[in-house]
């Protein structure tokens, strides 16, 4: 029996930055690790003392500094860390890191580090996203921007696997629904154990309790006694647990799109409210970007009903799952990440057209990329990471605890599906694991989650698809022993810098240390994100300049997205691209042509 995605909501809450755009005549997809920039504020609460030079590790760094060398436009190096660190003399790691020194040395501050989301995000590539221009000069001017990739991903070890590739979706292809059949037990004991046979004692010491012991490490091979943080999305829970273990080492943290990661396992009810709150601002948005297509030149408006041509695709949705590796999730999963942005509408209503009139899944699998990477047939690093989080986070909620509440959530499926109806057209084959992940043993958390009293700004936004409003205001209330919540209506996942009055108060935390009132909040604005200036301009700089290469071009069309703000304000670029303004579209143009002729001469 088929069941609906609901439990796939706990792999997408936690994802990367990300915007896909596309044209009605250009059908490319678009990724990003950052979002663009802003300014303004008013502060109230002080910070704690930070002057004690007390941390809550006794380990000795295995990497006392780092040999930085040139790689692009920043400096790149290492930094070993240990697999366990309970066992410091133990097997290593090597954390692969990078930094952007600060712009205006004299006006320095010390070391920001930034982490993009994920699980699996790349923090290498968000740092680069500071040095290409993406994030305020009152970051890069005041601040070394230091990036790193997590335990696990990109350039840092261990490599991850969870056997080969479709082997671990191969043994739970035919579970059906719960595991509560013999040979059900057995074949998820094969798939957790397929990671501990593909990676060792590694495998259970991935989860973001190291992550945060590793950030240190990376502190003190920088010389650092304290350093700021700005996390986004999964970003967060790693600031967290960052500044509960080693509380005295945070200047100031500001966190972008913030989930909770304590789950409500207790009771049906308790899981079904927190289920709610997940889903939620998801269905609303999916209902927005499917009605949105208002007009005959949208290629689902189906004569008025694009809803109705909706409930007809998504039938469909198995055709990416086959294109995909049989991955069940990756229909779900593609779907979902279209409405990350307002930008990425059209391409949702463009992959549902393929889909529904040639039974083409190409696009929706280039999306599907965005959340399972170029190999959708191997284990999925999000859900590990969120699988080992439970555990550490919530060690007394045993295996046959977690089975109960699955089971008993299964009876509630038909209620959010009446609740939900686009959400609940959906199916998904895919089976949670979580429950047995005790098989590699991660280790509980050996302090509160609760941010060791250190204030940190929490930025929450009542329009995020994947991380709610209800995540970040529970996050504060909850969880926190000292966060400052501000609120903000915003059509993307996570806000800052698009955002001018969030960029205020977040530049008030991290330069000044100086935080607004709980409760503060900022209103809707319209901000451009650089990527589509730059989309635009790659659309159409190769028919202006057709001698250019492609890295020509991109470098072009990269200063052509700062020139047309510095030369013609955010208001004429937003008229531009959002209306029918010919003067507005012919300034733009102007600013392109000009940028041209500086390369082309």
């Amino acid at each position: 029996m088929k069941r609906r995605p609901w439990q796939l909501v706990t792999i997408v809450v936690a994802l990367a930055v990300f915007t896909a755009a596309c044209s009605a005549d250009d059908e490319r997809v678009v990724d990003r690790t950052a979002p663009p920039t802003s300014m303004l504020g008013t502060p109230t609460t002080e910070a704690p003392d930070t002057s004690s030079s007390t941390t809550s590790t006794t380990s000795p760094p295995l990497t006392t500094s780092i040999d930085w060398t040139i790689c692009g436009d920043l400096e790149c190096g290492r930094v070993e860390v240990p697999v366990d660190y309970d066992d410091p003399g133990g097997e290593t790691l090597s954390i692969a890191v990078n930094m952007l020194r600060a712009a205006d040395t004299d006006r320095r501050l010390g070391v920001l580090l930034v982490n993009p989301g994920g699980p699996g995000a790349s923090g290498l590539d968000f740092a680069e996203a500071f040095a290409f221009g993406a994030f305020p000069s009152e970051l890069t001017d005041n601040f070394d921007i230091v990036g790193f990739d997590p335990r696990g991903v990109g350039g840092s070890g261990p490599e991850f696997a969870c056997g080969a590739s479709g082997e671990q979706l191969a043994l739970l292809a035919d579970i059906d629904e719960l595991v509560d059949e013999p040979d059900e037990v057995i074949a998820v004991h094969a798939a957790v154990e397929l990671c501990a046979d593909s990676m060792g004692q590694v495998a259970g010491k991935l989860g973001t309790d190291f992550v945060a012991r590793d950030m240190d490490e990376i502190r003190k091979a920088l010389g650092e006694e304290q350093v700021s943080f700005l996390g986004f999305s999964y970003g967060s829970v790693i600031g967290v647990w960052y500044a509960s273990l080693f509380p005295d080492r945070v200047r100031a943290m500001v966190i972008d799109g913030a989930n909770n990661p304590v789950d409500e396992l207790d009771s049906p009810e308790q899981r079904l409210a927190s289920v709610r709150q997940e889903i939620e601002p998801i269905s609303e948005l999916l209902e927005q970007a499917i009605n949105a297509c208002d007009d005959e030149s949208c290629p689902i408006y189906n004569g008025g009903d694009p809803e109705g041509y909706y409930y007809e695709a998504v039938t469909k949705l198995e055709l990416v799952n086959a294109a995909m590796a049989d991955n069940p999730d990756a229909g779900f999963l593609a779907l979902i990440t279209t409405l990350y942005s307002e930008a990425s509408w059209p391409t949702l209503w463009e992959a549902l057209a393929d889909l529904q009139e040639r039974d083409d899944p190409s696009l929706f699998a280039r999306l599907g990329e965005f959340q399972l990477g170029d190999d959708p047939g191997a284990a999925n690093f999000t859900a590990h990471v969120n699988c080992l989080d439970s555990w550490s986070l919530q060690p007394a909620i045993d295996r046959e605890a977690r089975l109960q509440s699955d089971a008993e959530f299964l009876q509630l499926e038909d209620q959010l599906s009446a609740d939900y109806p686009l959400l609940g057209a959906i199916e998904s084959e895919s089976t949670s694991i979580c429950p047995f992940y005790d098989l590699i043993n991660p280790p509980p958390l050996d302090a509160l989650f609760d941010g060791g009293g250190v204030p940190i700004l929490v930025i929450g936004n009542r329009s995020d698809p994947v991380t709610s409003f209800g995540e970040s205001e529970e996050l504060v209330n909850d969880i926190l022993s000292n966060g400052v919540l501000i609120e903000v209506d915003h059509p993307d996942h996570t806000v800052y810098p698009s955002n001018e009055c969030v960029n205020a108060f977040v530049h008030d935390v991290l330069l000044d240390v100086e935080f607004p009132e709980n409760g503060a909040a900022c209103g809707r604005e319209r901000a451009v994100d650089d990527e589509i200036l730059i989309d635009v301009c790659v659309a159409i700089a190769p028919d202006q300049a057709p001698d250019l290469s492609a890295e020509e071009i991109d470098v072009v069309c990269r200063s052509f997205a700062e020139a047309a703000y510095a030369r013609l304000g955010r208001d004429v670029v937003d008229e531009a691209l959002f209306s029918d303004d010919e003067d507005a579209g012919a300034a733009l143009l102007d600013v392109l042509l000009d940028e041209l002729d500086a390369v082309v001469g």
